[in-house]
This record gives structure tokens, C-alpha cells and sequence, in this order.
């Protein structure tokens, strides 16, 4: 299928670890057109400030919204 443009949004929930690197991955919403994939594969390659409880890093779940432009 050949789009002219696209525009969607990859939602992912991601558990970070108390060293900042991500722990779990997963998809709340699709972008589709395989661009999750693409997300997901860069989510795992950030690096995060862990939360901070008690003045102790703790790990956490966050959400990362990727919004994609296609031209």
C-alpha cells in the first residue's frame, strides 16, 4: 500500500530499572506499518535517571509517546 503521508502514534509502557536501563517493553497503542517494532527497538536502547524513593533509586514504570510523520 502506498500512503501519500502518515501520521500515527506508538504508545509504550517501559519498566526502568534502578541503573536506568529498561527492564520491560511493552505496546499500550500501535502505530502500525511496523513502526512499533521501530519504537520498541529504541525504547530499549535509552538510558533513563532512575526514580528516586527515600533518596534510593527504585525502579518504575514509565509511558514514552512516538510520534511519527511520514511525508
Amino acid at each position: 500500500m502506498h500512503l501519500k503521508s502518515f501520521d500515527g502514534v506508538s504508545i509504550l509502557s517501559v519498566l526502568v530499572g534502578v541503573d536506568g536501563v529498561p527492564r520491560d517493553v511493552c505496546l499500550k497503542k500501535a502505530a502500525g506499518y511496523d513502526l512499533d517494532e521501530k519504537a520498541a527497538q529504541a525504547a530499549w536502547k535509552y538510558r533513563f535517571d532512575p526514580a528516586m524513593k527515600d533518596g534510593k533509586p527504585v525502579p518504575a514504570r514509565i509511558t514514552i509517546e512516538v510520534n511519527f510523520r511520514l511525508y
